[in-house]
């Protein structure tokens, strides 16, 4: 909390803000994930990823000034259209059932 006070009155750093998050979040119990390197992922999928049954969160981190590219307002508006989670462990027999469930007509 001392950090997260430390920032608060003055220009933060997209970073700094992720490392207060980071730490407030995993004070609180919450599962962390961030990409240390997205540069050969698709672009736009959020910054931080937090999990805290019943709980997922998905953030994307700007500085003040920082502006959204068209991908990341791509994904957050389709996160906040989003009524449900889903999670699985996928192995290569599965293949057929994933597909089958991701083509759908209510996931469509």
């Amino acid at each position: 909390m001392e950090r997260i006070q430390t920032l608060l009155g003055r220009l933060v750093t997209e970073a700094e803000l992720q490392d207060a998050i980071i730490a407030g979040a995993e004070l609180s119990g919450w599962l962390v994930y961030h990409d240390h390197d997205s540069r050969r992922n698709r672009p736009g999928l959020p910054d931080l990823i937090l999990c805290k049954p019943p709980r997922v969160v998905f953030l994307e981190l700007k500085s003040d000034k920082g502006r959204l590219r068209p991908e990341q307002q791509l994904w957050l508006r389709a996160l906040e259209d989003c009524d449900t989670i889903a999670s699985a462990l996928v192995r290569p027999d599965d293949l057929a059932a994933v597909i089958s469930y991701l083509s759908r007509k209510e996931n469509k």
